[in-house]
């Protein structure tokens, strides 16, 4: 129920490529995320965590903050997912962590949530157009 499976992680260089070069984008501070729904699938999703070294200089700092990122959507994407299934539609999606500082575990979880009902929200909205 809560994994992050090697399934649903966005690895392959051509779809990431594709999200950063035609994908929407939208910013919930600390994260700027970038996505692409596809309506034509199965309901199921793809995300790739950053953490970019423009922002957190110390790998240290790097890797504590990708952990955080990676267990807040471990434990919250549930109600995106079920969105997904029942549109039929499948997402690619990449979060990236913008803030300069390291924010604390439960400050991350509730931006989380914030992006993970955005993104729900994007999907229901664009079965409506």
């Amino acid at each position: 129920m809560f994994s992050f499976p090697k399934k649903e992680r966005l690895c392959s260089y051509s779809r990431i490529q594709e999200l950063f070069a035609k994908g929407d984008a939208f910013l919930v501070y600390p994260f700027s995320i970038r996505y692409i729904i596809d309506r034509q699938g199965e309901g199921k999703s793809t995300v790739m965590i950053v953490c970019p070294k423009r922002y957190q200089r110390l790998a240290v700092n790097r890797n504590l903050t990708k952990r955080r990122m990676r267990e807040a959507y471990r434990l919250n994407n549930a109600g995106m997912k079920i969105a997904l299934r029942e549109k039929g539609c499948n997402i690619d999606f990449a979060i990236s962590y913008v803030a300069k500082n390291i924010f604390d575990y439960h400050h991350l979880e509730e931006k989380m949530k914030e992006v993970l009902a955005n993104i729900e929200a994007k999907i229901l909205e664009q079965d409506s157009k």
